[in-house]
C-alpha cells in the first residue's frame, strides 16, 4: 500500500513539475509590421542608429521641460502587443530610463517604467495591449539599476569626463539615447509546425 500511494505521489509531482516547465517556455513570439517617422529605428539594420526624439508640442499644453525624448512606433492596425525590443548597438549603450507607452483609446497609457539599463537589447514584456501605437520615451540615467552613479563615472557611453565643470553633468544627461532597431511582437495562435511549413 505504501509502495502505491509513493508512486501516485511520485506521479502527482512529475506531473506539477512538467505542467510547470511547459508554462516557464517561452512562447512563439510574432514579429508585427511596424513603421516611425524616425526610418532607422524600424529599418531592419543594426548598422543604422538615430536619436530619440523631442517630445511633440501639442497647442494649449505646456512644454516638457524634462530630459525626456521620444521614439514613437506605429503598427498597421490595432493588434494585440506583448513584447517590445529596443537593440542598440554596443557603442551606443548608455544608462537609461524608459517609460514605455501604448495609445489606447487616443490616450497614451503607461505600461511600464525601466530605470538604469544598461544591456545592448532591451527586451520587455507586458501585459497583452491591443494598440496600434507604442511611445518609448527615454532618458540617460543619473543612475544604473545596480545603484552606482551613470554620470560620474565620467565616459556615459560618450566619452566625455564631467571634470569640475559643474554644468557638463546636466548637458551630458540632456543628450538623447540612440537606438538602432525597435521591435514589437504578439503572440502568435499557430503551433510552431504550421509555421514551418509555410
Amino acid at each position: 500500500m505504501k509502495r502505491l500511494i509513493y508512486t501516485l505521489a511520485s506521479l502527482i509531482v512529475l506531473t506539477s513539475l512538467l505542467a510547470g516547465c511547459a508554462a516557464l517556455k517561452e512562447p512563439n513570439w510574432a514579429k508585427l509590421e511596424v513603421t516611425s517617422d524616425v526610418e532607422q529605428f524600424t529599418d531592419g539594420s543594426m548598422y543604422t542608429t538615430a536619436e530619440t526624439q523631442m517630445p511633440e508640442y501639442v497647442k494649449g499644453e505646456g512644454r516638457d521641460d524634462s530630459r525626456f525624448r521620444d521614439a514613437i512606433v506605429s503598427l498597421k492596425s490595432i493588434q494585440p502587443v506583448k513584447r517590445i525590443l529596443i537593440r542598440r548597438r554596443t557603442e551606443d549603450v548608455v544608462a537609461g530610463d524608459l517609460d514605455i507607452y501604448a495609445m489606447i483609446d487616443g490616450e497614451w497609457e503607461l505600461l511600464k517604467e525601466i530605470r538604469g539599463i544598461e544591456s545592448p537589447d532591451i527586451d520587455v514584456k507586458i501585459n497583452t495591449t491591443r494598440t496600434d501605437k507604442i511611445r518609448i520615451r527615454a532618458q540617460r540615467a543619473t543612475r544604473t539599476a545596480s545603484g552606482k552613479s551613470a554620470v560620474a563615472s565620467g565616459a556615459g557611453g560618450s566619452g566625455k569626463r564631467v571634470g569640475n565643470d559643474p554644468g557638463a553633468a546636466e548637458r551630458l544627461l540632456r543628450e538623447p539615447l540612440k537606438f538602432a532597431e525597435i521591435e514589437v511582437y504578439g503572440i502568435s495562435e499557430e503551433p510552431i509546425e504550421q509555421q514551418e511549413k509555410k
